[in-house]
């Protein structure tokens, strides 16, 4: 009898330590608010998992706590996004685009200059003359450019100065007055010199033949680059510089100045009073060029301009 008690007891003691065990561990078992979506991180954050509890971390390209982030303009500072020509901001990331004349590199920051007499011979008629972020026709001997600046004429030894006249010595083009006698005009981007009869070119056709940044002065353009980049011995050209010479002293004292040359550029070339700034919907005039937004509803594409409604990009889901 006193033998079957002690097993009896014995019995006893080792269930309650196996449920005081199994009691305890409950205790101690995490939730995962993460998986089980019961956590109140932000729509643009991250949950993370700890034990006990959890942590909000912003998504890359976002900034704040985790329970509240907004996105992070990478343009809207000195290096825009190290965009060498446009930086436009898109949700969480940016993108940068190149002038008319450029095209991106494979790095997707840098602009290389477009050949376009590859295409057809640029359109022209006889010569095409590649430039830098731009290109020219010209003519052959005896031959003159016509107003459309492609075509070729050919040219006249008629008495008395006008236009068929090899001597009238316009640069571009040459146009007869009322009163008799040759004008000279320019070319858009272009301006008539004091002689009236050469062509200054400006930043505002080709980017002036500069690959990065470009500044109208009264001898015509000058070239300057992008932080990451040294001006060439052509100063037109931008070549790229290691990342040590981007942060010395020499470059911060002239980084303000080229920040403002691009600005003065862009004012000059974009404005929401013409075309409503090449904007789809909301246009706005900012310190550094145009800056287009859409309603609710709209999203803005990632050229920077175009508005598309929430079920125009449900459709094209596929």
């Amino acid at each position: 009898m006193g033998s079957g008690s002690l097993s009896w007891d014995l019995c006893l003691f080792f269930v309650l330590i196996n449920t005081c065990g199994v009691t305890g561990n409950a205790g101690l078992a995490d939730t995962d608010e993460c998986s089980e979506a019961t956590d109140d991180c932000h729509i643009d954050a991250l949950c993370q998992n700890t034990p006990k509890s959890y942590k909000c971390i912003c998504k890359p390209g976002y900034k704040g706590d985790g329970k509240q982030c907004e996105d992070m303009d990478e343009c809207d500072n000195d290096y825009t996004g190290g965009c060498v020509h446009e930086c436009i901001n898109i949700p969480g990331n940016y993108r940068c685009t190149c002038y008319d004349g450029f095209m991106l590199a494979h790095d997707g920051h840098n602009c290389l200059d477009v050949d376009e007499c590859l295409d057809n011979n640029g359109g022209c008629q006889q010569i095409c003359v590649n430039t830098m972020g731009s290109y020219e026709c010209q003519c052959k001997e005896g031959f003159f450019l016509s107003d459309n600046q492609h075509t070729c004429i050919h040219r006249s030894d008629a008495d008395g100065m006008n236009c068929m006249n090899k001597e009238h010595g316009c640069a571009h083009i040459c146009r007869e007055t009322p009163k008799g006698g040759p004008a000279c005009e320019c070319r858009p981007g272009f301006e008539l010199a004091k002689n009236q009869r050469d062509c200054i070119l400006t930043c505002n056709y080709g980017n002036g033949g500069c690959q990065h940044n470009c500044e109208d002065t009264d001898s015509g353009p000058v070239c300057d680059c992008h932080q990451k980049y040294v001006l060439h011995s052509d100063s037109k050209t931008c070549i790229e510089k290691d990342e040590a010479a981007i942060e010395s002293s020499e470059f911060n004292a002239t980084s303000v100045a080229d920040v403002d040359k691009r600005v003065k550029r862009r004012l000059l070339m974009e404005t929401c009073a013409v075309n409503n700034g090449g904007c789809d919907i909301t246009c706005k005039d900012t310190a550094t060029g145009v800056r287009c937004s859409c309603p609710v509803g709209f999203t803005l594409q990632p050229d920077g301009k175009t508005c598309k409604g929430l079920l125009d990009i449900a459709k094209n889901i596929p």
